[in-house]
């Protein structure tokens, strides 16, 4: 056998592991990623979820977007219906025959749904994990309650390994998010606002109907849910902070869902700009305590009342209960 010969031989079985990998990587797999990773990435900046996870999950539960149940409701990570669910639903047999499946309209339904379902209370402790540990991500989810399956932590692993999902959990992704931006943009403007009507107020000393009131108290900001906030003091009204800050009082009162007449106590929390219709992502879900109101709940989470009634199917004006669950976006 001549040298160059050898040489090829050795070149060959070189390459032969690596010809091998690549035909075990099935194309539907591939392609799935290639469709939904944009949508497991921005998961990851909304909720912290690791993109490898949801991808690596949403392979496994659908087997990338052939199952019966992905194909004919839109279900990529087959979560069961439950009591909180008011959506469709679909019928099909599981661990037993007929199960209740929630069914969505489109794939990013499914992913979205699939984000809120693991910020429950139940999954809290994964999210003290980094983002890039996708290991204790899937050994956590086993250890949660995530799936009956005892090799479901090696088998989420295995596909992050296989099919490099792991790549996605970067967090420098050169793709903008528009949303985001213009929400950024916008919270600019209102924080320009703000610190326009505190200069007018400084130099606007004179209101005969309102004397009575310390006008001119010096009132800190805040801010929860990307909301502007001030603290009410004691004796305050929503007629004299509407004056403070150079608004009226009926948008303050519309603001804080007190269009009903309701006045101020001290310590409530009295948002100079409209709440946003959403909480925050990490309080999706809140379970109500002793002393609570939806009112209460509301200006805490920096959202509208009727956030609450309409997520959570509470008819207007009832209140909620103790220990009740409630969804906040």
């Amino acid at each position: 056998m001549t040298r160059k010969n050898r040489l090829s031989l050795i070149l060959i079985a070189l390459a032969l592991p690596l010809v091998i990998q690549a035909a075990g990587k099935q194309s539907t797999y591939e392609e799935y990623i290639k469709k939904y990773s944009h949508i497991a990435k921005q998961q990851q900046k909304k909720y912290g979820i690791p993109a490898s996870i949801t991808l690596a999950q949403g392979l496994l539960e659908s087997a990338a977007a052939q199952s019966w149940l992905a194909q004919q409701s839109n279900n990529h990570f087959g979560i069961k219906c439950g009591n909180d669910w008011t959506g469709e639903t679909i019928l099909h047999d599981d661990e037993q025959k007929q199960e209740c499946f929630r069914k969505y309209k489109k794939p990013e339904d499914s992913f979205e749904d699939h984000s809120l379902f693991l910020k429950r209370p139940r999954y809290q402790k994964l999210f003290e994990l980094a983002q890039d540990d996708y290991k204790a991500w899937a050994h956590g989810l086993k250890q949660c309650g995530y799936a009956t399956d005892p090799n479901y932590a090696n088998k989420l692993i295995k596909l992050i390994e296989d099919y490099e999902l792991y790549k996605f959990d970067k967090k420098d992704w050169s793709e903008s998010d528009t949303k985001e931006k213009k929400q950024e943009e916008q919270q600019q403007l209102e924080d320009d606002e703000i610190k326009v009507d505190n200069s007018a107020k400084s130099k606007s000393k004179k209101n005969s109907n309102l004397k009575s009131i310390d006008l001119y108290h010096e009132h800190k900001l805040y801010k929860h849910n990307g909301r502007k906030y001030i603290v009410a003091n004691s004796g305050e009204t929503f007629a004299g902070l509407a004056y403070e800050y150079n608004i009226t009082e009926k948008a303050l009162r519309r603001y804080n869902d007190a269009t009903d007449g309701r006045e101020l106590r001290e310590g409530d929390k009295v948002y100079l700009f409209q709440k946003r219709s959403r909480a925050a992502a990490n309080e999706a879900f809140y379970r109500v305590k002793r002393g609570d109101t939806a009112w209460s709940i509301a200006q805490d989470k920096g959202i509208k009342l009727s956030t609450i009634y309409k997520l959570n199917g509470i008819p207007k004006g009832l209140e909620v209960t103790i220990n009740q669950e409630l969804k906040l976006r």
